[in-house]
């Protein structure tokens, strides 16, 4: 939909100008509480409950239990040769009502890992396809769920998986490829919405209606687009890389959307949200701040170099941040 950039061009002008003036005054800092080493790089953390499931790039896959926060406590890990990978693990997820962890080897099939059973954890096996770059998990029931994948090669994927007590096995029981106008670097996933990331050419959105999932519209960004956090399905954050991020609100209709970029001059590989709060992970720049205005400004909040930075989620109040140095957790003072 090559005219959504245009339609408020003079209006969202305006508002760029005024609202991406640098903010030297009133900037936040990170009080440190604590930070744990996870031997591999910290590439991705899942946060359920006082749980912290971490991608711990070429160590593997670790659980950390943060119910004191100020000395957290590894419970377990699985090394590569424990999962059967051979390359870095780069994300994890955690269904927690059926007890299910999923990892991804870089650019590899995503892991099933059953925590069913309370004295042990099984690798269940590999799905979807090679060139996964990120996926979502959805609970269907307490014995089914849907994989959504961000494939590389083949666009948007989606496996549904069924769990059979006769076997005690989960079975891969549907699924399908639907094709997308790029390559997808990485996925999000609000209710019927799914809108993937898609290189140099900005972002695809998909609707999901009984059963049936079709491309709604696409919007081309500067930079190469890496990964989005949905806020909810009309509003997003895209970490553009070189291009910066986009705060991007589709409000009523697509024809009727205004998006706003920051933080051009950074390398942003992805954005957190907490209401307000943004947190953009930089890579070798670390880790920047910024505060979303009720008015669809954006202030920049402070540049913090805690090291190289991929990934960051908030929590309980505190901000995760996933680093080379391991895992970093921060609380914010304004």
């Amino acid at each position: 939909m090559t005219g959504i950039r245009t339609i408020c061009a003079g209006v969202l002008a305006t508002l760029i100008m005024g609202c991406m003036e640098p903010v030297t005054e009133n900037l936040w800092t990170l009080n440190r509480i604590a930070q744990m080493e996870t031997e591999g790089y910290c590439r991705d953390i899942f946060i359920s409950g006082d749980s912290v499931f971490v991608a711990a790039g070429q160590a593997g896959v670790q659980l950390w239990d943060i119910s004191s926060i100020t000395t957290p406590m590894k419970v377990w890990e699985m090394t590569l040769s424990d999962l059967g990978a051979s390359k870095e693990i780069t994300q994890v997820e955690y269904e927690a009502s059926i007890r299910q962890l999923f990892a991804l080897e870089s650019n590899e099939r995503p892991i099933h890992i059953d925590l069913s059973q309370d004295d042990s954890v099984v690798v269940a096996g590999q799905f979807s396809s090679e060139q996964t770059k990120e996926f979502r998990v959805i609970t269907n029931s307490s014995s089914s769920f849907t994989v959504y994948a961000a494939d590389n090669d083949d666009g948007l994927k989606w496996s549904r998986f069924d769990y059979d007590p006769g076997f005690g096995l989960w079975f891969n029981s549907a699924g399908d490829e639907i094709p997308s106008h790029g390559n997808p670097n990485g996925i999000d996933i609000y209710e019927n919405e799914i809108i993937l990331t898609l290189d140099q050419l900005g972002i695809e959105a998909f609707h999901h209606d009984a059963g049936n999932i079709s491309s709604s519209y696409r919007i081309d960004l500067d930079g190469n687009a890496r990964s989005i956090t949905m806020i909810n399905g009309d509003e997003f954050y895209v970490a553009c890389e070189e291009g910066g991020a986009y705060r991007l609100n589709m409000g009523y209709s697509s024809q009727w959307s205004s998006e706003i970029q920051f933080a051009e001059d950074l390398y942003v590989t992805h954005v957190a949200n907490n209401q307000y709060q943004l947190a953009l992970s930089c890579s070798g720049n670390g880790l920047v701040l910024y505060e979303a205005g009720s008015d669809f400004s954006i202030y920049e909040k402070g540049i913090h170099d805690i090291g190289y930075v991929y990934h960051t989620e908030f929590s309980k109040g505190y901000l995760f941040a996933a680093t080379r140095e391991g895992l970093q957790i921060f609380e914010i003072v304004e």
